[in-house]
C-alpha cells in the first residue's frame, strides 16, 4: 500500500477555490480523491492564519471566535490544523509565517511516519527546499497547484504537477 501524507497551503487554495465558484476549499473530498485504492493517506496537514484583529476587545474576540470555528471546520474534514498567526509590523503591515510553519510541520512528520509520497497543494518557491530535501531522503512531493501560478524552482523540485483547477473541478464544492 502506498503512504501518502497531504500538506495544504490554505490560503491560496482557497482563493484559487473562489475563482472557480466553490464556497470553500473542499478539504474533506480531496481527501477522499487522494486515498484512493490502495493509497494510506496517514495525515493531512493544513496552515491556518490567524488574523491580526484591531486593538479593541470586539475585534479580538470576533478575530478569536472566526479563527476557531474555521479550525473545528477543518479538524471536522480530517485535517491537522498548524496555527499560523499573523504579526503586525511596526509600519502596520502584516507578516505571515504560514509558508515556514507548514514547511516545518511536514518535513518534521514526513521524516518520522516515512510516507511514500507527500500531496502539496503550494505553489509558492518557498517550498522548493523542502522538496528537495524530502528528494534527497527518498520521499517523492507530487505539488498540486495552478501551472501558471506554479514557481520554477517548485516545478523543477517536483516529482510531479498535479492541476488544482483540474482537482477542484472533479471534486466539486462539496466538504
Amino acid at each position: 500500500m502506498i503512504k501518502k501524507l497531504l500538506s495544504i497551503d490554505l490560503t491560496p487554495c482557497e482563493i484559487v477555490a473562489r475563482d472557480l465558484g466553490h464556497p470553500y476549499f473542499p478539504i474533506e473530498a480531496l481527501r477522499g480523491l487522494i486515498a484512493g485504492d490502495g493509497v494510506d493517506l496517514i495525515e493531512t496537514l493544513v496552515t491556518l492564519v490567524e488574523r491580526v484583529p484591531d486593538d479593541n476587545p470586539e475585534a479580538i474576540a470576533a478575530n478569536r471566535m472566526n479563527f476557531t470555528r474555521k479550525q473545528h471546520a477543518l479538524e471536522e474534514a480530517g485535517a491537522r490544523v498548524v496555527p499560523a498567526p499573523a504579526k503586525r509590523l511596526p509600519d502596520g503591515s502584516f507578516k505571515q509565517s504560514d509558508d515556514q510553519r507548514l514547511v516545518i510541520a511536514t518535513l518534521s512528520l514526513a521524516l518520522r511516519l516515512r510516507p511514500d509520497f507527500v500531496v502539496l497543494a503550494a505553489a509558492d518557491g518557498d517550498f522548493a527546499p523542502m522538496v528537495w530535501e524530502l528528494r534527497n531522503v527518498g520521499i517523492r512531493t507530487e505539488v498540486m497547484a495552478r501551472p501558471q501560478m506554479l514557481a520554477s524552482d517548485l516545478r523543477r523540485a517536483a516529482y510531479s504537477i498535479i492541476d488544482l483547477d483540474d482537482v477542484l473541478n472533479h471534486v466539486g464544492g462539496t466538504r
